[in-house]
């Protein structure tokens, strides 16, 4: 029982001792500090003791680099109070001035201190800390753009996309921008500062859901207060689900004195299932010109894709032009989740229509009533004189969007246009030449004539 009471009064008096003596890790630079020489910041001590503390000393393990040394430390500190020692070192031109890992602005462990004091009663306490240093990071993401159909957006650390449609394509432009000053004032490698290579790094964390294929992976020599940029593409899969992917860009890159420094930046896609989503993905007409010479007929055709949450039992499509006065409509087409289908309509074009664009309104429904998609498409009428060599079919594309937002779809020229070559005629093609004709005939006849009349009277001589 007794050595169990010696072992409780050792512990509680180890205790008291490594409690009476506590320190503040100090912290060199800041996140606008430039890497520069002789930088200070302090230690705070606490002395929790009921005596004061004398013969202060301090001690450092770090490398040579940082040069870290005492600044002012106070000869004692009273009991139950604090004291702050100064205390000095370098920031090196290759200091880090991100973490890693995370590539945000941090303070990095350099080193580590240990300070030493003794009580009034004579015994040592002894405290250890960390030493922290932070440099300006000087290599930022100025802007990132993302494109999708005709909206551009600018997006921001922990953005979100919203509203996206499986199979819609967009672009993504990062600028990036070196930070440094143009001069390097006094000669303290604080500025006029390259990047040899920046490396720009973006990835989806589901690929199947959002593609990621980037143009270039590296900016070279990116010099002081200049910026520069990559663009990428993201492509969501056709069958993309009803959710969010992360988009995650990581900048990074040592500086011409071999800092680490970048960003990093994530933001998120949201893809949006509708119900019920029967787009228009294709409208081909063929051929795209015609004549209004003879009458003629068209085939058009449209390319259907189920983006909705459900299968569809009761799909429709019209197709009408008010120029030719034609309208149609079919109808109980069923179109399965992410499946697609084609419908083909036969369009007569009357002898005599009106030269110019044509133009056809294409619409998608479910439930055969209710619609989904609309699109457009022209076909190009030529005058019956306007000789012109037969055009292949043009084709054309409507990006995915919703009826409240249709796309306008026109077929763009299948081909340019060839005059017929200029006939060519020669003189025995000519008028001229079957007067002469004419002429000579004649003549022979009557020579003819006088040869026989002299003949004849030669005879009857």
């Amino acid at each position: 029982m007794k050595r169990i009471s010696m072992f409780v009064i050792l512990a509680a008096l180890l205790a008291i001792g490594a409690s009476a003596l506590q320190v503040g890790s100090p912290t060199f630079g800041g996140e606008t500090i430039d890497r520069v020489q002789n930088a200070t910041s302090s230690i705070v001590l606490t002395n929790n003791d009921n005596q004061t503390l004398s013969n202060i000393a301090v001690t450092f393990a770090a490398d040579v680099k940082y040069n870290l040394r005492n600044g002012t430390v106070p000869a004692t500190v009273s009991a139950n109070s604090q004291a702050t020692i100064s205390v000095v070192g370098n920031i090196p031109v290759d200091h880090p001035g991100i973490d890693s890992t995370t590539l945000k602005p941090a303070a990095i462990n350099v080193g580590t201190f240990t300070l030493t004091g003794t009580l009034s009663n004579g015994s040592q306490v002894t405290a250890t800390g960390n030493v922290m240093m932070q440099a300006v990071n000087q290599l930022e993401i100025k802007k990132v753009r993302i494109e999708c159909d005709t909206k551009t957006d600018t997006v921001s650390d922990g953005d979100k996309v919203k509203n996206l449609k499986p199979g819609q394509d967009c672009q993504l432009t990062i600028e990036v921008e070196n930070k440094f000053a143009e001069d390097d004032r006094n000669g303290q490698k604080i500025g006029d500062i390259s990047f040899p290579t920046i490396r720009v790094d973006v990835e989806s964390s589901d690929d199947d859901q959002v593609e990621v294929d980037c143009d270039e992976e590296d900016i070279d020599d990116l010099d002081a207060d200049q910026t520069d940029e990559i663009t990428c593409d993201l492509e969501i899969d056709e069958e993309a689900d009803d959710k969010s992917s992360s988009i995650d860009i990581r900048v990074t890159s040592n500086d011409a004195n071999g800092a680490l420094q970048g960003e990093g930046l994530n933001f998120k896609m949201e893809v949006v299932r509708l119900t019920h989503d029967v787009q228009i993905r294709g409208v081909e007409v063929a051929p795209s010109r015609v004549s209004n010479c003879d009458p003629s007929s068209v085939k058009l055709t449209v390319s259907l894709l189920n983006q909705g949450k459900r299968d569809e039992k009761r799909v429709a499509v019209s197709v009408s032009s008010a120029d030719l006065k034609f309208e149609k409509k079919v109808q109980d087409l069923e179109l399965d989740k992410d499946d697609s289908a084609s419908v083909s309509f036969d369009v007569p074009v009357p002898a005599g229509q009106k030269r110019g664009a044509v133009r056809f309104e294409v619409r998608s429904f479910f439930e055969n009533t209710a619609q989904s998609n609309q699109a457009t498409v022209d076909l190009t009428v030529e005058d019956c004189d306007a000789e012109s060599e037969e055009t292949e079919s043009g084709s054309v594309s409507t990006p995915p969007q919703t009826f409240t937002q249709p796309p306008v779809v026109t077929a763009p020229p299948a081909g340019s246009v060839i005059s017929a070559p200029k006939k060519t005629s020669s003189f025995t093609d000519s008028p001229a030449y079957v007067a002469l004709l004419a002429v000579v005939s004649v003549a022979v006849l009557v020579a003819l004539v006088l040869m026989v009349s002299a003949l004849v009277r030669r005879r009857a001589e």
